[in-house]
């Protein structure tokens, strides 16, 4: 699992940039990829489940805000992008799944 450290402010927006990589560790573009944003307990966050990357490239930007990045109280919290698809081998072809997470954090705006 990625872990980011710098943290989204709630309501705010935050984008998060991808690369795809291969076996061998080379930059690839899947053939289908699609992602999911869920809390650490794997509830879904504001019906964010399996949202298609149309035409997916080597490098994609996932742009969250407004509800996405939603907080109830006054505590930092963690969200998951979960990225999975089919990619094009190379070396052993067509449809090899990919399946990787992005871990970030959400901090709140202080309720006073």
């Amino acid at each position: 699992m990625i872990v980011l450290t710098t943290p989204a402010n709630e309501q705010s927006v935050y984008w998060v940039t991808v690369g795809f990589l291969d076996e061998a560790n080379d930059d690839m573009a899947p053939d289908v990829a699609t992602w999911t944003l869920t809390d650490l307990k794997g509830n879904i966050i504001n019906a964010r489940e399996d949202v298609s990357i149309t035409t997916p490239e080597i490098e994609e930007t996932i742009e969250l805000s407004g509800d996405d990045l939603a907080v109830d109280g006054n505590d930092i919290v963690q969200r998951i992008i979960t990225l999975e698809g089919t990619y094009t081998s190379n070396t052993y072809g067509a449809e090899k799944p990919f399946k990787f997470q992005i871990q970030f954090p959400i901090e709140p705006t202080i309720i006073v």
